[in-house]
């Protein structure tokens, strides 16, 4: 059982990295893009608490 639970984190921690790869590698090629949704959601943020 312990053996299935390891297995798993492995993987888990192996598709967290390959993501984190393909978002790195995805923001240097397309900078312009990522600036576009930075901004895109800083605009949807509310700015007062009102």
């Amino acid at each position: 059982m312990l053996d299935q639970n390891t297995d798993r984190s492995w993987w888990m921690i192996g598709a967290v990295i390959i993501g984190a790869l393909i978002i790195g590698l995805a923001k240097i090629a397309f900078p312009e893009v990522f600036q576009l949704v930075i901004t895109f959601f800083k605009n949807m943020i509310p700015t007062t608490l009102g």
